[in-house]
């Protein structure tokens, strides 16, 4: 049987370890901030006709899948709510 030997924790390992995960923290907060910067920055104008036209279709069909969701979905809500509705009477 062997035996194991627990190492001693001093405060000194407690806070280097302490400085390292705050170290790790703060560069994923970077990390994020940056992605986050760049998912949401704004467009760039538009240089040709062409890209202006694609980008104005684009925006619509955006506008109109998501207007046609939430028709369905409260569609579906509605029957979800009338069917149970009727089965109290």
């Amino acid at each position: 049987m062997s035996t194991l030997k627990n190492p001693k924790i001093t405060l000194e390992d407690i806070e280097f370890q302490k400085q390292q995960k705050l170290d790790e923290i703060l560069f994923q907060k970077e990390v994020i901030s940056e992605t986050v910067q760049m998912i949401f920055a704004p467009l760039e104008p538009a240089t040709t006709k062409a890209e202006s036209l694609m980008r104005t279709v684009n925006t619509g069909m955006a506008i109109f899948d998501g207007v046609m969701l939430g028709m369905k979905t409260i569609g579906r809500l509605k029957k979800l709510f009338t069917k149970n509705h009727k089965k109290r009477k």
